[in-house]
């Protein structure tokens, strides 16, 4: 079979957006048209991306004409489109776009794929292994029948709706099919096997069990490509997205080490699901995993902002990762071993609102793509200024009065152009009577007098206001490449008056 080429920046495009956003290829004004499908491919020509992991699914509803799962055969040629439109929630405007263009006999998959080979990159199926948007409602028209239909086999058969349940024999086997028929259809280079989205296979109880039917599936899986491969004298590569963490992944039900160990998996991409982090399992993959290559994925978010519950609505109005904090962070994850990148929603800077009224601040902006221009270029990214960031949801925050964290820095190529260096603490809410102080490697640091963001955001999204964040100089000389120990703690602790919970912080080094 064919050679096992080895990836160095992976693009995860979630067919959804075709039929959620405005972009230079469509309105809202419009129906969904072949430009949107193709220019979503074509403006990744010039960048470092060379895999495009094609999402054929929005949410759980799929996006071929499939034998295995007959929507658009059987249940949407006489679906109603109900009235008003004006009425429809998120997930019905969404749906009923897609509906009218597949009702054209249109194939994005296909599209898509045709796109990725014009420009020059490989193509994956991404698959999302158990899609939990909107079960909490069952009669949404995004589910499908067979998940409608069969509540015996959710993992909560009384509840209001749940995902599948991975024990159940006619779950896999449906997954299965849908796979199987995917890879049979495409002249795909992969699969992705989307374990993070979302990371509930079986019961708490049933884990144990799971894991042997978890391990025998991914094994099938393998099997199936490696029978197609050898007879399109192709191989045919397995990528799996999970946790950004091993004890995740088995909590989950998803022994990693023992699919590398078999090697049945040829990539690993750790996911931290929405928001890029620091703090992804870099290390423990890389010292436990054998064959399996090791991505580290980066978001379009970095933070969840209190507007959200403030503006009532919660449509992604969150903190977007700033050119420095991708090229920082991308930078963290090459030095530390990683042996490419992946992107997540990328794109959802977008404006995805359907016009909603309350977004109107919020009006969406053109993704950056320039820094998929750059962003495998060590030496380049070596010259960059630099951002870190750590925020909620990881392991170091939300924390209460005190924690203790640690920082890698690689610094060593802007070293000696270094003018200025800031930390800055976000805490939750009005705390700006509560004294912080901040040690770095043990040292104090000085609290400053700092307004507004350390470097230009990319959007007003999700950014704290004044009084929950406190600066600190960082002097220079403490900044040389390596791991730092950073030190928070409420000055007045135990104090049960004055409490306060830190949030994030955030490191700045300039270069000019």
């Amino acid at each position: 079979m064919g050679l096992k080429k080895n990836y160095k920046c992976l693009f995860n495009h979630e067919l959804l957006s075709l039929f959620t956003t405005q972009t230079p290829y469509q309105t809202y004004r419009d129906n969904v048209k072949d430009d949107q499908v193709t220019g979503y491919v074509k403006e990744l020509a010039g960048t470092q991306v060379d895999v495009l992991m094609c999402c054929p699914l929005a949410w759980r509803t799929i996006l071929w004409d499939s034998q295995v799962d007959r929507r658009w055969r059987e249940e949407a040629p006489f679906e109603q489109e109900p009235l008003p439109e004006d009425d429809w929630k998120y997930n019905q405007k969404a749906y009923y776009r897609a509906r009218r263009y597949m009702l054209q006999k249109k194939d994005p998959v296909g599209m898509t794929l045709q796109a990725a080979r014009e420009i020059g990159i490989d193509f994956f199926i991404s698959f999302r292994m158990n899609d939990n948007h909107y079960l909490y409602e069952k009669h949404l028209p995004t589910h499908g029948s067979f998940w409608r239909d069969h509540p015996q086999y959710w993992l909560e058969p009384q509840g209001s709706g749940s995902p599948f349940n991975y024990l159940v024999p006619e779950v896999r086997d449906y997954y299965y099919g849908l796979l199987r028929e995917l890879a049979e259809n495409y002249d795909i280079d992969g699969l992705e096997l989307d374990f993070q989205r979302h990371p509930r296979f079986f019961l708490e109880s049933q884990v144990s069990e799971g894991i042997a039917i978890m391990n025998a599936f991914v094994s099938q899986i393998r099997l199936l490509l490696d029978e197609i491969g050898e007879r399109r004298d192709k191989y045919l590569q397995l990528c799996v997205r999970v946790p950004e963490r091993l004890a995740a992944c088995l909590k989950a039900g998803l022994d990693v080490e023992a699919w590398d160990r078999a090697q049945l998996i040829d990539m690993i991409n750790l996911s931290s699901s929405f928001k890029t982090t620091l703090e992804i399992g870099i290390e423990e993959f890389k010292a436990r995993v054998v064959h399996a290559r090791i991505y580290g994925e980066l978001h379009f978010v970095v933070n969840t902002g209190e507007s959200r519950s403030v503006l009532g609505y919660v449509n992604n109005i969150s903190r977007k990762t700033t050119q420095e904090i991708y090229e920082t962070t991308a930078l963290n994850y090459w030095r530390r071993g990683v042996d490419g990148l992946s992107f997540f929603n990328f794109n959802y800077t977008r404006d995805h609102s359907f016009n909603e009224a309350r977004r109107k601040e919020f009006p969406g902006k053109e993704p950056p793509f320039h820094i998929l221009r750059t962003i495998c270029d060590q030496e380049h990214l070596s010259q960059q200024a630099q951002h870190y960031f750590i925020g909620t949801g990881y392991g170091t925050f939300p924390a209460n009065d005190q924690v203790t964290f640690n920082v890698r820095l690689e610094t060593e190529g802007i070293f000696a152009k270094i003018q200025r260096a800031v930390i800055r603490v976000e805490t939750f809410r009005e705390t700006s009577r509560v004294p912080v102080h901040v040690e770095f490697d043990g040292v104090p640091l000085q609290p400053i007098v700092g307004s507004g963001e350390l470097y230009t955001p990319f959007s007003t999204e999700g950014l704290p206001t004044p009084e929950k964040v406190r600066y600190f100089d960082l002097p220079l000389q403490l900044l040389e490449t390596g791991n730092h120990q950073i030190h928070l703690f409420n000055a007045t602790y135990p104090d049960p008056y004055k409490r306060l919970t830190f949030v994030s912080a955030e490191i700045a080094i300039y270069t000019h």
